[in-house]
């Protein structure tokens, strides 16, 4: 870049820098922040927890909406290739989102100074070599053609991941280094987290046909494979923290959009995965959220006995009705996400007003404690005005409804 396209680059990073941090000092802010309980999120896509009890005592439900980088690169343009790559653009993309989400949307999404890595999908699966690939117009993906462990053999010859230059490393360390010196002590820089659970990562280093036909067929090398993936991960958060200066490991996430009602039911869940994630509940101590965009109504249940999950995340390919009866009037707090085609995007003022009304019903009624409601996965679908409009819209809709219910 030539100096003087860079200086205007530096120039922009600290005013972006400085309007985040009187963002944040804002009463505004303050009174969204209050929704929640503190939480350190390692992802570009903020989530909290729910203040315990509130909706319960005080009808309180935060509501949040999660912007695509598709539909931010309308109103942002720029070549990801080069922003997951590269410290200055990743950072001035950050702040760009994160202060115009708070500007024009008023839901209940604080701003905090601190700055997540997040690589996106391929992060974990690339540890173990896994290829991946960088695109200009859509965010990193792992390479699906390209498993590296289809049986015992294999998983012997995997070599132990090199937290300095296995897969994404280099480029996470890359950035970490180059944001932290940008900022310097206004914001809390996080290494990346590895969230991906143990089954989403066995999936795609394995195959998806070889792991699921493994766990009919070669039970023990499937198990073998989560428990080598899990003993990585430890590894990975012992090393993450002695980079941070942390004494101790802290919370975890298990993102799990593998789990999915098509393909793993509830003796599925309970005999192959769910062990490997009490196992990884211990050892962080607590797993502050459990998410999987896919249908996970037959497995609800399961997951909240491991009785160490902070937020349960409801998809909005799940039924919540059907939730909630399993669990029985047992939930913890509840990241409730619609969906955002049909209850949002596509829908008409109608149909998200009594769509939202009866989410919070039926919580209601099934005595849930506290929960939050967002709409995520917002992609480009009309004009960049357009689509910031029918948000806007959503956002004043649902304040009616939880101020009337």
């Amino acid at each position: 870049m030539p100096g003087g396209l860079m200086d205007n680059f530096k120039d922009d990073i600290r005013f972006l820098a400085d309007e985040y941090l009187a963002l944040n000092d804002s009463e505004e802010n303050r009174r969204r922040l209050a929704c929640w309980e503190p939480e350190v999120c390692a992802r570009d896509q903020w989530h909290g927890r729910a203040v315990e009890g509130a909706f319960k005592r005080d009808g309180l439900v935060p509501i949040t909406i999660d912007i695509q980088n598709p539909l931010w690169l309308k109103r942002f343009p720029q070549d990801l290739s080069h922003t997951f790559q590269d410290p200055a653009a990743y950072l001035r993309f950050y702040l760009q989102k994160r202060i115009t989400q708070f500007k024009e949307f008023r839901d209940d999404t604080p701003l905090e100074p601190i700055v997540p890595i997040w690589l996106h999908t391929p992060f974990e699966m690339s540890l173990f070599g896994m290829p991946y690939h960088y695109h200009a117009d859509k965010d990193p993906l792992i390479d699906l053609n390209a498993p590296v462990c289809h049986a015992y053999q294999d998983l012997e010859r995997l070599s132990p991941v090199d937290f300095e230059r296995s897969g994404m490393m280099p480029v996470a360390h890359r950035i970490y280094a180059g944001i932290s010196e940008r900022v310097g002590e206004s914001f809390l820089v996080l290494f990346p987290e590895w969230t991906r659970g143990p089954f989403g990562v066995a999936l795609h280093l394995g195959g998806y046909n070889n792991i699921l036909m493994g766990m009919v067929t070669n039970p023990d090398f499937v198990c073998a494979l989560m428990r080598r993936i899990n003993e990585e991960r430890k590894n990975y958060f012992r090393y993450r923290s002695n980079l941070a200066g942390q004494a101790t490991i802290p919370p975890g996430s298990l993102f799990n959009d593998e789990i999915d009602a098509a393909i793993i039911g509830p003796g599925h869940y309970r005999d192959f995965i769910k062990p490997f994630e009490e196992d990884l509940a211990r050892f962080h101590g607590r797993i502050s959220y459990w998410h999987s965009c896919g249908n996970t109504a037959r497995v609800a249940k399961e997951v909240v006995a491991i009785g160490r999950i902070d937020v349960l995340d409801v998809s909005g390919y799940t039924d919540l009705e059907k939730v909630l009866c399993e669990l029985d009037s047992g939930a913890p707090r509840l990241d409730i996400r619609l969906h955002p085609l049909r209850d949002l995007q596509d829908a008409t003022p109608e149909w998200m007003e009594a769509r939202m009304a009866h989410v919070i019903d039926l919580c209601r009624r099934h005595g849930v404690e506290s929960m939050s409601i967002r709409v995520s996965g917002l992609n480009p679908w009309k004009s960049p005005e357009e689509d910031f409009q029918k948000i806007r819209a959503w956002i004043e809709m649902a304040r009616r409804v939880i101020n009337r219910h």
